[in-house]
């Protein structure tokens, strides 16, 4: 399920970004933009974590004595940003 904090944190970002639209939108266009903006945070939302896990990776890689873990270390956080690179070319997020 579905972080119920931060789903609500994001509804509201959606609805606020949706509101402040220079253009007046009917219901039905209200909603499209709404669940566009909705999944583009979402979207988002996922990559940041994936970012901050890969500077986490990047510091302990830095602080490893161990050459071998430190090459682990760096591996895993340089997947971490080609996944961000690929979530965000997926969904066309900037």
């Amino acid at each position: 399920m579905m972080n119920e904090e931060v789903l609500q944190r994001l509804e509201r970002e959606a609805e606020k970004i949706t509101l402040d639209m220079p253009a007046s939108l009917d219901d039905r266009e209200f909603t499209r933009v709404f669940n566009l903006e909705f999944a583009r945070l979402i979207v988002k939302e996922c990559a940041d974590i994936l970012m901050k896990e890969s500077e986490r990776l990047y510091k302990l890689e830095s602080e490893e004595k161990d050459e071998l873990f430190a090459r682990d270390f760096e591996v895993c956080a340089e997947k971490c940003v080609d996944n961000v690179v690929a979530l965000k070319e997926h969904f066309g997020v900037e």
